[in-house]
């Protein structure tokens, strides 16, 4: 008897935890208030959220991200956290916009230069002078030109950086392509305007991206 009650009297000990037991546990643990996945940042909707505003709870991307007191506050809430009106994040760059409608303009340019005539004389020296049905450098830049157009306004509408890239890209090309037209016409012919409005449209479309990337890597602020 003596021994059966030391038996009960003896504390259990603790199980140890299974391997799905530890897998809920760490599932929890992953969902705390500041964690975000699959949302866009509330204010710019094109990049992706990285944690939620500690005030307000709404996604905030990585530049909207403040670290204040060891908290997270986004652009709207940061005065009020820190007790100065004057005090605020603008929750979207002034020349973010420009920038990206300047890589819109080139491309529409470049497409602009290729209606009209790409040589004084021959085949190219008409409306469309650039699309001429043959292997040309006036027709590897209007088919970039084309391209580019269709890349740049999506970049302007969702403005990744891997879309930057390709606007870039296609600026050179395009830019590249109508100098060379400019350089090595075909024999016996001379370039017109067309080819130089393409080079400089070219040109403004991978500046504009350019610009854009470069925009972003602004400095962090913090308290």
């Amino acid at each position: 008897m003596e021994a059966d009650e030391r038996i009960r009297a003896t504390p259990e000990a603790p199980r140890p935890a299974t391997p799905a037991r530890e897998n809920e546990e760490t599932a929890v643990s992953a969902e705390t208030p500041g964690a975000v996945t699959h949302e866009r940042c509330v204010h710019h909707p094109s990049r992706a959220a990285v944690a939620r505003c500690s005030a307000c709870e709404e996604p905030i991307c990585l530049p909207c991200a403040v670290p204040v007191r060891g908290r997270v506050i986004g652009p709207e809430c940061l005065a009020a956290e820190l007790g100065d009106p004057r005090l605020t994040v603008p929750p979207e760059t002034v020349t973010a916009v420009p920038r990206s409608m300047a890589a819109v303009a080139g491309a529409a340019v470049a497409v602009v230069a290729t209606i009209g005539p790409w040589t004084r004389t021959g085949a190219g020296d008409r409306l469309l002078g650039a699309w001429i049905p043959s292997i040309r450098w006036s027709m590897i830049a209007a088919v970039a030109a084309v391209a580019l157009l269709a890349v740049a306004w999506w970049f302007r509408a969702r403005g990744t950086r891997a879309l930057a890239t390709l606007v870039i890209v296609g600026g050179a090309v395009v830019a590249s392509s109508s100098a060379l037209a400019i350089a090595f016409p075909p024999t016996f012919q001379e370039a017109s305007w067309g080819p130089w409005l393409g080079a400089v449209g070219g040109a403004i479309a991978a500046a504009g991206a350019i610009a854009s990337l470069t925009g972003e890597r602004r400095p962090r602020q913090g308290v």
